[in-house]
């Protein structure tokens, strides 16, 4: 078995847009109390909610389903996080409830990296994971820093990250430490 490399650089990220957040939480407020608007409306008031009204059961069924995936989703969102590491051996990242195994890029397949400023919503149209085909990935959950990986095979990766820095010279360690520089 394999020893595990070293941990040169460690970052764990939660989405922290507060006006996103406020956003995200204010629509799934207005779903859950459209809800129970309706749900008081037609079973306690006997008001049949809407032009076409379903019956109680169909109401009460399709009620509980909506509010049970608007609390899921939001815990969802609040629980998501991108973790990166940087290993004497390559760069390695999770972004739990999506990328839950570590996936890695090993220091062989980078061709060259820079860390600092980037546009996520201009190039990429926002943060998460995000694809340009055939071209570049980026990976990240707030602000406008990142590492980014040219590789080998011509594709780059974005990192988003807080601390520039810092990732920048966990690489650099990461190419010495392999001969790479």
């Amino acid at each position: 078995m394999n020893k595990p490399s070293k941990v040169l650089f460690s970052e764990e990220q939660r989405f922290r847009n507060h006006p996103l957040i406020i956003l995200v939480f204010a629509v799934l407020l207005a779903v859950i109390g459209l809800q129970v608007f309706g749900l008081y409306s037609q079973l306690i008031l006997k008001k049949p909610w809407g032009e076409h009204p379903a019956s109680d059961d169909t109401l009460l069924i399709t009620s509980v389903a909506v509010i049970v995936s608007v609390i899921i989703f939001a815990l969802m969102f609040v629980s998501l996080r991108l973790i990166t590491e940087v290993r004497e051996d390559g760069l390695y990242f999770r972004f739990p409830l999506l990328i839950n195994k570590w996936r890695s890029i090993g220091c062989n397949d980078i061709e060259r990296f820079e860390a600092g400023k980037y546009r996520p919503v201009r190039d990429f149209g926002g943060w998460g994971i995000r694809v340009k085909p055939f071209r570049s990935k980026a990976y990240s959950v707030r602000g406008n820093q990142a590492l980014k990986l040219y590789l080998k095979n011509g594709k780059k990766v974005f990192f988003g990250t807080q601390d520039p820095d810092g990732i920048r010279r966990a690489m650099e360690k990461m190419f010495q430490s392999t001969n790479r520089i």
